[in-house]
């Protein structure tokens, strides 16, 4: 039973993703959700969409957290706090969705995780959002941004999040997008519903495309390196040849 439910959750997520490569997304159960564009990915009928986010703000909060899971409750109850009057101009801001957290690679096993959750700033307040009055909300100027997103259903948990953006890493691959073209050191998790919806419920993982600069940025470097090795190498040969000129028999 729990299966059916399960695959039925999916599918009715799934009904939400526009087919048409100029979409717009439409305000999803009653709140506003950013604009984006749906365009060309790399193979055709892919199991993931490629979606180009115009240049918009945000209201964010960093939070730190031993695992995933304890960093959605923490980062919303700071962002609802500020639409809900905690700003300066004292107004209640609308609700939107989804919510995204950045998703950062640990510095090291042991260390915290570091997300950025994140509210979608209403189009009403684009122009001029107000400023919040906790020290630990900010407004985030987001680029434009090109995103490869695979869409779930169900309760996410933090096992399911790394399962599905491993999945969507690995398709990408599959379908000749290289890893220097895609950001490996982070991922958004995103959540459409609240906590009391338990079925067709909308999750997805996002995996950043880089600029064709940050691109280029990273070959660099890659061709660099091997170059400084070489040098190094060069160097060491350098030094014990001179050795063994002082070494030799005058």
């Amino acid at each position: 039973m729990f299966k059916v439910l399960r695959l039925i959750d999916i599918r009715c997520s799934l009904q939400y993703i526009p087919q048409n490569s100029l979409s717009i997304m439409p305000k999803y159960n009653g709140y506003e959700t950013p604009e984006y564009q749906v365009i060309d990915g790399p193979v055709k009928d892919a199991s993931y969409e490629v979606r180009k986010y115009p240049t918009a703000k945000w209201t964010s909060t960093e939070v730190s957290s031993p695992v995933l899971d304890g960093a959605p409750s923490t980062g919303f109850r700071r962002l609802f706090n500020y639409i809900t009057g905690k700003n300066e101009s004292g107004n209640t801001i609308s609700m939107t969705c989804p919510v995204t957290i950045a998703v950062n690679n640990r510095e090291s096993a042991f260390a915290n995780m570091k997300t950025i959750v994140s509210f979608y700033v209403p189009t009403s307040h684009q122009e001029k959002p107000p400023v919040p009055t906790a020290d630990d909300v900010y407004t985030e100027d987001r680029k434009e941004t090109t995103v490869y997103v695979k869409t779930f259903g169900g309760f996410a948990k933090s096992k399911d999040w790394y399962n599905q953006v491993t999945q969507l890493r690995e398709d990408l691959i599959k379908d000749g997008v290289k890893e220097d073209q895609i950001k490996n050191d982070m991922f958004y998790a995103v959540s459409y519903d609240n906590p009391y919806k338990f079925f067709w419920r909308r999750n997805e993982v996002w995996i950043t495309k880089k600029s064709n600069k940050e691109t280029l940025s990273s070959n660099k470097n890659k061709i660099q390196h091997p170059m400084k090795n070489k040098l190094q190498i060069v160097k060491i040969n350098s030094e014990n040849n001179d050795d063994n000129a002082n070494l030799a028999p005058r």
